[in-house]
């Protein structure tokens, strides 16, 4: 393994994370939803430097559904945004775009909902499908023959082994190498949490 622990010295393997629906929100909407100048309290350290899973919980509405307990990730953002699977926007009657996940929409195309959370609500534009992606910091990526915003097909195993094609690639010195997708496609596959993959 490298340093990273995310692949496989000599192979382009590629540790892969499972992806529910989570949230991001700004300062902003985090003072209207939990009060001014309230502070996420981390429960539980995620793979990526500095990113946490926090006690505290969203809901997520539209006139056409609702879904509870949809967990906040931090540290907060500039932009609120909340990932779904594609069966939940099913469920909502919402059509989001698929996009980077640190990307915000600068041209209005993700879905409205309405966030509710103890002091308050928000409606924003905000809910998206997360384009597929790999985290990777710079020095693996060289190993591996990988560039910042290449699109690569990574292949997995196990009698559901199937092919993910046009997988972001993202490049940071703070990364740590995880390929993440969401639930929809892990079920799809047959995925586990920590399962591998091989880049092709």
């Amino acid at each position: 393994m490298s340093a990273s622990g995310g692949y496989v010295s000599g192979v382009k393997k590629i540790k892969i994370e499972v992806s529910a629906h989570h949230a991001h929100l700004s300062r902003k909407d985090l003072d209207i939803l939990f009060g001014k100048n309230y502070q996420l309290k981390p429960i539980k350290a995620l793979s990526q430097t500095g990113q946490f899973a926090s006690k505290e919980t969203i809901k997520i509405k539209t006139k056409d559904g609702q879904i509870d307990d949809v967990r906040i990730l931090g540290p907060t953002r500039p932009n609120t945004q909340v990932e779904l699977s594609r069966t939940e926007c099913f469920e909502l009657k919402i059509d989001p775009p698929v996009l980077e996940c640190t990307c915000p929409d600068k041209k209005g195309g993700c879905a409205q909902v309405e966030i509710v959370g103890p002091k308050g609500k928000v409606k924003r534009c905000a809910a998206i499908l997360a384009h597929r992606h790999i985290h990777c910091d710079p020095s693996s990526a060289k190993k591996m023959g990988l560039k910042n915003k290449q699109l690569v097909s990574v292949k997995t195993n196990g009698k559901r082994s199937i092919t993910f094609h046009n997988i972001l690639v993202r490049t940071r010195k703070d990364f740590v190498c995880r390929m993440h997708l969401d639930t929809d496609e892990a079920n799809a596959a047959g995925i586990k949490q920590g399962d591998f993959g091989q880049i092709i």
